[in-house]
């Protein structure tokens, strides 16, 4: 391989491996060309969007070269994100040698897991916390404590099969929609609507909203608005998903909401 074929595998790698773990369509942007610029590599052509890069670029001796790749899933994980920032700022300041970035790329990407415990009761602390915020009973934060576990394990049940994020929430939603009115009804919660508010906080794509407003606001309006748009699907999903587990039950639901 030619060292720009190892430079532009290497800035498609960076930006495929950044927007799936949440970044912004602009900053990967900025920091493939970034790269390019930091290699002597000119005439840098880029198209994006949240699932796809394109990327073209010559040499100082005019050797041209291209790679397209697809972005594949997209789960936020800032601390990998963090670790691909470092990476791309040292490539820049430092330009190793070009056959070395696959190794520094696959480093940055082995990122220390926490225990699965350790993080479901992240989960639990935010979810109940958020719970008292809203006022909820002793007896609501135990509710919400018991739906954010199921909804842990269903998450990660969906992910690993590559669910689409719209029936996930859907049905993520629903569950504990079903849960949180069969607790109203044993005595475990109180607040039906702050139990249900409260877990529905665990799904809203906030991250996902924040960078499609920033992308419409920065110039890049066809990906804000594909972007804003999905943010917008997957947040009516919960609703959906709510509403379903409220009509299934009929008028029983509404006589426990009553209650």
């Amino acid at each position: 391989m030619t060292d720009i074929e190892y430079i532009l595998d290497f800035a498609a790698g960076l930006g495929c491996k950044m927007l799936a773990v949440g970044a912004n369509l602009e900053r990967v942007n900025d920091t493939m060309y970034r790269i390019c610029r930091s290699y002597h590599l000119h005439s840098i052509s880029i198209f994006s969007l949240n699932s796809l890069i394109m990327i073209g670029a010559k040499s100082e001796d005019d050797i041209s070269g291209t790679r397209q790749l697809s972005v594949h899933s997209s789960s936020n994980h800032l601390e990998k994100l963090n670790r691909f920032n470092q990476l791309s700022r040292k490539v820049c300041a430092e330009t190793p040698p070009p056959e070395t970035l696959a190794g520094l790329l696959a480093e940055a990407e082995n990122v220390k897991s926490f225990p699965t415990a350790v993080i479901i009761l992240g989960h639990l602390i935010s979810m109940s916390t958020l719970c008292a915020i809203y006022g909820g009973s002793f007896s609501d934060i135990l509710a919400v404590s018991l739906n954010t576990f199921m909804l842990y394990w269903l998450s990660e049940y969906f992910d690993q099969r590559k669910i689409n994020q719209i029936v996930a929430n859907t049905l993520c939603m629903w569950a504990a929609g079903s849960l949180a009115l069969l607790f109203v009804k044993l005595g475990i919660g109180q607040n039906y609507f702050i139990i249900v508010i409260t877990n529905s906080m665990k799904m809203i794509p906030s991250i996902s909203l924040v960078n499609a407003v920033r992308n419409i606001l920065c110039g890049n309006e066809m990906n804000g608005i594909l972007e804003f748009l999905k943010v917008v699907l997957e947040s009516i999903a919960i609703v959906v998903g709510l509403v379903l587990s409220i009509y299934m039950f009929g008028g029983n639901a509404v006589q426990w909401l009553k209650v």
